[in-house]
């Protein structure tokens, strides 16, 4: 091959590689450019939720729990990051299954604690208006009530640990009995006398002062 029909060789395949690199280059191009264009996936966060529906009042068991992701702003900032935090607590309200489970939930240490020897106690009033103006956390005086209207003391200053939802008080009345479940946290002298009265007496309360 002489001179010249080496080098017009030599530009064709210069020519030719050119060719694929700008087709390369073209293809990186729309590569970036729709991956530019692409949403970024939304932030997560793992947050605690309830595996069925759970009625307030309940001892939250490992199966009552799981966890999920969720889009970062739509978690609550009281929501629960850790099963850890739940497990082995005390379920303040009803909480249908898939829920998101927040601090506020649970019962806290300072309602019942077992160092203090502090029992969880339910029972039922009768007049389901009070048991509307109530709280967790509230502290009561708990009276039965004769049949000739006239009241005795039954336990003092004990407080709110829960306060079911009329949907959920159907687990803890199998009487079918009606009024409104209160769950409260007692000394163990006082838990005996309130579950014994509740399931003799027509029971009613007296909000206290802090």
């Amino acid at each position: 091959m002489n001179l010249s029909g080496w080098f017009s060789s030599l530009l064709r395949a210069v020519r030719w590689h050119r060719r694929g690199l700008a087709v390369i280059a073209a293809a990186c191009a729309l590569v970036l450019a729709l991956a530019a264009l692409s949403p970024r996936p939304a932030p997560t966060r793992t947050v605690v939720v309830s595996a069925r529906d759970l009625a307030a009042g309940v001892v939250v068991g490992a199966d009552d729990v799981t966890t999920a992701e969720l889009p970062a702003e739509a978690v609550p900032a009281a929501a629960l990051t850790d099963p850890a935090r739940v497990i082995g607590q005390v379920l303040a309200v009803p909480r249908p299954g898939g829920t998101t489970l927040i601090g506020e939930d649970i019962v806290g240490s300072a309602l019942v604690s077992a160092a203090d020897g502090l029992s969880l106690v339910p029972f039922r009033i009768s007049d389901e208006g009070i048991a509307a103006i109530l709280q967790v956390g509230d502290l009561i005086s708990v009276v039965a009530l004769s049949p000739e209207g006239q009241t005795v003391p039954i336990v003092d200053r004990v407080r709110i640990a829960a306060l079911p939802a009329p949907a959920a008080s159907g687990a803890f009345n199998s009487s079918g009995a009606g009024g409104a479940l209160i769950i409260a946290a007692a000394e163990a002298d006082q838990a005996e006398l309130l579950a014994s009265a509740s399931s003799s007496y027509e029971l009613s309360i007296i909000l206290e002062a802090p």
